[in-house]
């Protein structure tokens, strides 16, 4: 998605190193440099254990000054009052049939661990953790806008569909790229996450503005690292 430039650094101040995509067990991260700031990006799998493990293993080896997450405010707060007292939680038709796919590669948990261990990481080394998502209220005001009726019956109908579908995925990398493909055929859907999209770019370009800290971790779901790291290493 096209980026408003406003306050970049310009592509010159950019300075990739080599990424580690597809490293060892499948990681996806890749590192920046912009100005004074040495950057992480770090692409994990909602639900899968490995990932929780492999996050928690790099922020304890990097000791970043600042953490951005793809998450709201109101979900960090969520997580955090989670871990302080565990409750039952309600999953939708698609979440369990997210699940299912996802643990023909590894253990999957709830909430995502990708998540847990970053609130966890942020609570025990007092970091805050920055978010980068859409607030409850306004992602809801866009959703209802933006998502009509006709979007909303196809979803439902497609419940069934997607529970028996064979997505052909050799990796769980491959299973979430393929998911997120199917799922973004609702129009409606698709512009909810392109605006999500957007958002967490400004959000990115608004933090790193004011970023006093010379190392800054930037913690994603899987769903939108391609489009970040492209994001990062287009330039602000």
């Amino acid at each position: 998605m096209p980026s408003d430039q406003h306050g970049g650094s310009g592509e010159d101040d950019w300075q990739g190193r080599t990424p580690q995509d597809a490293g060892e067990k499948g990681k996806m991260i890749a590192r920046f440099q912009n100005g004074g700031h040495d950057i992480t990006l770090f692409g994990g799998i909602k639900g899968l254990v490995r990932d929780g493990d492999d996050l928690r293993n790099e922020l304890n080896q990097d000791h970043p000054d600042a953490i951005y997450i793809v998450l709201s405010r109101e979900q960090i707060d969520g997580l955090s009052a989670f871990l302080k007292d565990p409750f039952e939680l309600s999953m939708s038709d698609y979440e369990i049939s997210y699940g299912l796919h996802l643990s023909v590669y590894g253990e999957v948990m709830t909430p995502p661990p990708i998540y847990i261990e970053a609130v966890k990481y942020a609570e025990e080394n007092g970091k805050e953790l920055k978010p980068l998502d859409v607030p409850e209220k306004e992602y809801s005001d866009f959703y209802v806008k933006n998502v009509k009726i006709f979007d909303l019956l196809r979803n439902s109908l497609r419940k069934r569909r997607v529970t028996r579908m064979e997505f052909g995925d050799t990796s769980p990398e491959d299973f979430v790229r393929r998911w997120e493909e199917t799922m973004n055929r609702v129009k409606g859907l698709k512009r909810v996450e392109d605006y999500r999209l957007s958002y967490i770019e400004g959000k990115i370009r608004e933090y790193l503005s004011s970023e006093r800290g010379s190392t800054v971790f930037i913690i994603t779901e899987l769903e939108f690292y391609d489009q970040l790291k492209k994001f990062l290493s287009d330039g602000i």
